[in-house]
């Protein structure tokens, strides 16, 4: 072979070559063409903190991926006579994810489940660490009794966003203490609380705590149904200001698809909520999410230590008797359904919330006193009148607008102002509704 086919030879050679180790180099999966740019982990800190975690390596959080299906090795499932053991009674709980996992309430975490695994989670200097910081102490929900749901009152200048008007809230508070309602909520759906902006939100928190704390009424205020920043800056204020409870309403438009995704939101609420009690508002109607109240109640319990109950806005007594059951010390059941108070009372609830309250708080009283002393005659008189109304409002349009327009007319606290997509009851149309109050006979 001459010199210059030697050399063609060998330069096709390195080709090869050079061909065959850039086949053999390239990145076969996504993870593979990133596996040069993972960053070292130098700082001390972090490595200290690997290496003591070293006896957590085993637990792997719920949410990775499982082994694989086709593994034959044996995955121990959780027991729940296990927090009965001493040494675990103040931090283990079961897992939301299912019972190959054990939940720590002073990590907030779930892990791979076994009797060893937990030992060596309970030895590692994380939980340790965790375990010495002060324990947290909910507050019992200790609340019982009449819920109203407050309008927002709004200025009446005719533009598509009128101002709040915080000025009216201390005679609107004023009202409802002479009328024996002891529980204020704001900002929820009779509220408009999904048309205000979160610092409106804020002010009205501020206003109705203010007027609260003369009147010595028991504040909760809704702070869902907003964008996830918003909701966890009002959780802090919440926190903040000391108010009584927070309600939530899940994300709107990120629905939840099932009950363990509507217990992650609230867990991820409740870190900023601190001490105060979380209650969710369970309105299908409104929000378009269905779950079952039961099982969320049994699932939430040992997640969320401030979770503390439920307001059931439907018509399903039977549903909210059961939700009610589950565990009556720990869990508080409102009946939020104007409809159903009778039935409700009737049922053994303590804690009620209706519209109504807003506009008839006497007469919705006067049915709880009537069960209460087996008048159920007179009850069912009064409830059958609440309900006569309830039908003369909803025919006049939505519902909310004019149910502020029958509690302006009635009690002249709210105004009739609503803030669009919500319209403000027609002039007309609100005389004619005074008139048909007159009529039945509740003004």
């Amino acid at each position: 072979m001459t010199k210059p086919e030697c050399s063609k030879q060998e330069a096709s050679n390195t080709k090869s070559k050079a061909e065959k180790d850039s086949q053999i180099s390239t990145p076969e999966t996504a993870k593979a063409l990133f596996a040069d740019f993972v960053p070292e982990e130098s700082d001390s800190e972090e490595e200290n903190e690997k290496q003591d975690d070293k006896k957590d390596e085993n637990l792997e959080p719920a949410s990775k991926k499982s082994r694989d299906s086709n593994s034959k090795k044996y995955i121990p499932k959780y027991k729940k006579e296990w927090e009965n053991k001493p040494e675990l009674k103040a931090w283990l709980s079961e897992s939301i994810h299912g019972n190959t996992y054990f939940y720590c309430k002073f990590c907030k975490k779930d892990y791979r489940c076994g009797i060893s695994d937990i030992h060596k989670h309970m030895s590692s200097k994380k939980h340790a660490l965790k375990a010495a910081m002060p324990a947290f102490k909910a507050q019992k929900f200790k609340f019982r009794g009449l819920l109203c749901p407050v309008f927002t009152p709004f200025t009446n200048l005719k533009r598509v966003t009128p101002d709040v008007n915080l000025k009216a809230i201390p005679k609107y508070a004023n009202f409802l203490k002479a009328c024996n309602i002891k529980g204020i909520l704001i900002n929820d759906i009779t509220g408009e609380g999904m048309s205000l902006t979160i610092h409106e939100r804020i002010d009205l928190a501020d206003a109705w705590a203010d007027a609260c704390e003369k009147t010595n009424q028991f504040l909760m205020a809704q702070i869902g149904g907003a964008p996830l920043k918003d909701v966890i800056e009002m959780a802090k204020h919440a926190a903040k200001r000391d108010i009584g409870a927070v309600v939530i309403l899940p994300d709107l438009y990120n629905k939840p698809k099932n009950h363990l995704d509507l217990i992650k939101y609230i867990k991820l609420i409740s870190e900023f909520t601190k001490n105060v009690p979380i209650l969710y508002h369970h309105n299908p109607k409104f929000t378009q999410v269905e779950i079952d109240i039961t099982s969320f109640l049994l699932d939430i319990t040992g997640e969320v230590d401030s979770f503390v109950g439920v307001i059931y806005s439907t018509n399903d007594i039977q549903q909210s008797t059961a939700a009610m059951a589950v565990n009556r010390e720990k869990f508080t059941v409102f009946m939020g359904t104007d409809e159903a108070i009778l039935g409700a009372a009737a049922s053994g609830f303590t804690c009620i919330m209706g519209t109504s309250l807003n506009f008839l708080p006497k007469l919705v009283e006067s049915i709880c006193v009537a069960v209460r002393e087996g008048e159920i005659k007179s009850a069912q008189t009064s409830q059958n009148l609440l309900n006569r109304t309830i039908d003369v409002i909803a025919k006049q349009g939505d519902y909310i607008a004019a149910s502020k327009a029958a509690t302006d007319i009635i009690t002249s606290t709210c105004g009739t102002t609503t803030r669009e997509p919500l319209q403000t009851l027609w002039e007309g149309t609100t005389k004619k509704l005074q008139c048909k109050l007159r009529e039945l006979g509740v003004m």
